[in-house]
């Protein structure tokens, strides 16, 4: 990193809880299209899919794939790496054509893309500021080959789990217009818990991050 810049760990937070959404909603919505993928016809206004299942099938596949992968991508993403920055781009560029794709087909086939729509724009979204930390002036100041410092770190995981925690918690409210709500029935307790331990577990680390002092990046350190 360049001597003369000021390193800027606000902007590595921010990458962090919007890869955090992202994957977060690329795992829910591969977990949410098995219902339609597998047995559209059950579903009423869903069985105008069925001729697509195999692509929606597909969806779900890849979707979850690329979730899991995304997790490790995303600690590296505060651990520091000399992929990590590169990887992450792979992930959200996979997410943002496979979203992209099964918003479109939702839309044309059954007349409406929700919630595949809110996956394709948080990814979208995500994929335009890694674009933009890629322009020079920022690029000078946040290195993802770095491992951010111990406070940082906490701070950048705290935020990152709060956010996916209240997401989780509010699911069922802001997908109960749509078909999920029949799956967010069933993973009600899952998704509770999970919701709960990510905002407990984010606010201990935040709490931790703010008894840290300086939360900046460790300079010269290596990383596997």
């Amino acid at each position: 990193m360049t001597e003369n810049k000021k390193p800027l760990p606000a902007l590595r937070v921010i990458a962090v809880i919007l890869m955090g959404l992202t994957v977060l909603f690329t795992l829910m919505a591969g977990a949410g299209t098995t219902c339609v993928a597998f047995a559209a016809e059950k579903f009423g206004s869903m069985a105008v899919l069925v001729p697509y299942k195999w692509l929606y099938q597909l969806f779900v596949v890849v979707s979850l794939a690329t979730g899991v992968w995304g997790i490790p991508v995303l600690i590296s993403l505060v651990r520091g790496g000399a992929k990590a920055y590169r990887n992450a781009m792979i992930v959200l560029v996979i997410g943002a054509v496979t979203s992209g794709v099964h918003m479109s087909v939702s839309q044309a086939v059954r007349g409406a893309s929700a919630p595949a729509n809110m996956r394709f724009y948080i990814t979208a979204f995500t994929l335009f500021i890694f674009l933009l930390l890629r322009l020079p002036p920022l690029w000078a100041r946040i290195d993802f080959t770095q491992s951010m410092k111990s406070g940082a770190k906490k701070a950048a995981g705290g935020a990152a789990l709060i956010v996916c925690g209240m997401v989780l918690l509010t699911t069922y409210f802001w997908t109960a217009p749509t078909h999920l709500a029949i799956w967010i029935d069933v993973l009600r307790g899952p998704i509770l818990a999970g919701g709960w331990g990510m905002l407990l577990a984010g606010s201990g680390l935040l709490a931790s991050a703010v008894r840290t002092p300086a939360l900046l990046p460790v300079r010269g350190e290596k990383v596997a």
